[in-house]
């Protein structure tokens, strides 16, 4: 994987993209696979020897967006499906049980991290010749000295810098947003409904600490490349006004249905591997933990009328929930927009 690519899978992992790429150009036929424009929000699970229907929506969480209510309930067929369930399941990342004490602990952690004396540039290292162009050391230089206002700031490694600014403005980010999935376990609670969780809290733990990990590996990396990534982080994402515009574009595309736009926002902001191909770095984060789920999800529907509520990425490709159920035996409907 280039540079590139690299920097751009680290910066959305730790952003938490996950939503959607699909569509509302579904058609009827029998099929096990979704595609890109093949699939919505909201859809139904029936057969394989279930006694009542259950549901699958796909969430949004990612881009800092306040959601509302109002705007949660427009998504046709939500109010009517929660009124005929008796269980929602959500991620494990709603369950704030050890979430909160690990999410301190590790950034803590980080910051720690940053400290250390071997986020300081090697004696006899120089940033500009870390670079194939002026212009790209011209760029990073301008960022760090003015934007960051650190004169100094060539005494710091690329590694503490890419690290910093990309973790540091995904979490600016979703700071003060709502999420779907928040408003829905807040309807959920406040219906009496029960909860579920497709994932348990080491696993989302875990998830979290892998996160961070990720963010501290950069120092395997050798400097010519770390000065490169951060080149790429500033250019492609923080001086990026077009992908900006896009990140703000995703809750109205989510509002609207339009998935088919929702993916190409994600393939505009991943630049390259496809995004979703088996073999980039987002197959473990969606489609490894989708199959993990497919029990936990049989359990839950089988056991009473339910509700799947994650986020709406799990709902695309050949190993989506939609696909997988089906390979399973259930039929699964989209429930279309009015």
């Amino acid at each position: 994987m280039n540079t590139k690519s690299i920097t751009m899978t680290i910066y959305l992992a730790v952003f938490s993209l996950t939503m959607a790429r699909a569509g509302s150009h579904l058609h009827h036929q029998v099929q096990t696979d979704t595609t890109d424009c093949d699939a919505g929000w909201l859809w139904t699970i029936s057969g394989n020897g279930l006694q009542q229907k259950s549901f699958l929506f796909g969430t949004c969480h990612g881009d800092g967006h306040q959601f509302t209510a109002e705007e949660m309930f427009s998504i046709s067929g939500l109010e009517n499906a929660l009124g005929k369930v008796e269980k929602v399941i959500f991620e494990g990342g709603l369950d704030t049980t050890n979430i909160e004490k690990v999410v301190k602990e590790e950034t803590e952690r980080f910051r720690k991290w940053l400290k250390s004396p071997d986020r300081l540039m090697p004696e006899g290292t120089y940033y500009k010749p870390l670079y194939d162009t002026v212009a790209h050391f011209n760029e990073v230089k301008k960022f760090l000295y003015y934007k960051m206002k650190d004169p100094e700031y060539w005494k710091k490694n690329p590694g503490y810098w890419f690290s910093m600014l990309t973790f540091y403005d995904g979490f600016r980010r979703r700071k003060n947003e709502v999420s779907i999935d928040k408003l829905l376990k807040q309807e959920v609670e406040k219906r009496g409904i029960g909860v579920g969780y497709v994932e348990k809290n080491n696993e989302v733990n875990g998830s979290i600490f892998s996160m961070l990990t990720n963010m501290t590996s950069i120092d395997t990396i050798p400097m010519k490349r770390q000065a490169n990534m951060l080149y790429h982080f500033i250019h492609d994402v923080l001086n990026n006004d077009s992908l900006q515009n896009a990140l703000g574009d995703f809750s109205k595309a989510y509002l609207e249905n339009d998935t088919c736009r929702f993916a190409d926002y994600i393939k505009g902001i991943a630049h390259a591997p496809g995004a979703e191909s088996e073999n980039d770095d987002n197959h473990e984060i969606l489609h490894d933990r989708n199959v993990l789920w497919i029990p936990v999800i049989k359990e839950n529907i089988t056991a009473r009328p339910s509700m799947i509520a994650v986020g709406c990425r799990h709902l695309m490709g050949s190993k989506s929930l939609i696909a997988l159920l089906r390979r399973e035996g259930y039929t699964v409907e989209q429930i279309k927009n009015k």
